[in-house]
């Protein structure tokens, strides 16, 4: 939930507490999840990847209610809007908190504890998340070489990139995008 929400698609969404009903289409893509992983992805990582973004998505769009009123001590999707219009604009740069938070509004300690109740993670780690999107995408365009979709992306090296890619997918870029 909290990638779909740093994605835009579960912003002000809440999942229900209980699953209401029986959904097949829901119960499917998790076997296929758990298959997955239990025979070490014989479909490969992306596929794997394209099976969770496919049951977060139903889960969002079936199983989630908007919250009745506006829950204090988090960030509104209007500004969590502007903050990933601004990191996107700048992913080839440092993007300092300080600079969140005044897109945000808020002093930057503040800040960072209202973004990681709003989205579910740290400002950090949403900035980087969006930055392996990108490079991600840069990859399968296969227009630019590792080194120079690091840079584009504020990764400081070819490593670094790779690095922080086998970190949150547990796989190597390569084997990601194959």
């Amino acid at each position: 939930m909290a990638l779909a929400a740093a994605e835009g698609s579960a912003l002000e969404a809440r999942l229900n507490d209980c699953l209401r009903g029986y959904d097949q289409g829901l119960l499917d893509l998790a076997r296929i999840l758990v298959s997955e992983s239990a025979k070490d992805y014989p479909n490969g990582p992306l596929y794997w990847n394209e099976a969770a973004d496919g049951f977060i998505g139903s889960l969002v769009a079936r199983h989630t209610s908007g919250l009745e009123t506006r829950t204090r001590g988090v960030l509104g999707k209007e500004v969590l809007g502007r903050l990933r219009d601004y990191a996107v604009a700048h992913l080839d740069e440092p993007i300092e908190v300080a600079a969140l938070a005044e897109i945000a509004g808020r002093s930057p300690f503040h800040f960072s504890r209202v973004f990681t109740r709003s989205v579910g993670m740290t400002p950090h780690r949403w900035v980087v998340q969006l930055r392996l999107q990108r490079a991600i995408e840069l990859v399968r365009e296969g227009r630019s070489g590792l080194a120079e979709i690091a840079a584009r992306t504020g990764f400081a090296d070819q490593s670094h990139l790779s690095r922080w890619v086998r970190r949150v997918n547990g796989v190597s870029l390569t084997q990601l995008v194959v």
